[in-house]
């Protein structure tokens, strides 16, 4: 019988090799797919946050309220909080911190984002955190805008 044969050691090897080519791939893939999903949700946290904000000072200019928030932390501006936020702290300290957190400098009034997977993620901060910055549009907290460039293909 043909299928009931021990294989040999070519056979053995062109299955193996096979198989890691098919499981590299595989992997590369599914890493490829985490990175996509975590640069999603930022992208989704930020937006949630920018569209909190606009109902904010549309409800301020209703109301006849105006304040200056700058420094203060958007997720607290925005009444809302990702289950991945560390909080408030003063210049903190970015290598010690777990990665795929936000977390909001007090001193620089910066939103910072630390990214998990970063493979396809180019940005001039040497610890590969992603910052954001309240903008003031007419005196009133407008959104939040990184405060350098970044590329996160």
């Amino acid at each position: 019988m043909y299928w009931r044969r021990r294989l040999t050691r070519l056979e053995a090897a062109i299955s193996a090799a096979l198989v890691a080519v098919f499981l590299a791939v595989f992997l590369e893939r599914t890493l490829y797919y985490l990175e996509l999903a975590e640069r999603t949700v930022m992208v989704l946290t930020v937006n949630n946050v920018n569209s909190a904000l606009n109902v904010r000072r549309a409800y301020g200019a209703l109301k006849g309220q105006a304040t200056d928030d700058s420094l203060r932390n958007p997720f607290g501006l925005a009444r809302m909080s990702p289950a991945n936020f560390l909080g408030e702290v003063d210049s903190p300290n970015l290598a010690a911190l777990e990665r795929g957190q936000w977390v909001f400098d007090r001193t620089r009034g910066e939103l910072i984002y630390l990214p998990r997977l970063r493979r396809g993620l180019e940005t001039a901060d040497p610890d590969g955190a992603i910052r954001y910055r309240l903008e003031l549009r007419g005196g009133e907290v407008s959104m939040l805008v990184p405060t350098s460039k970044y590329a996160w293909n």
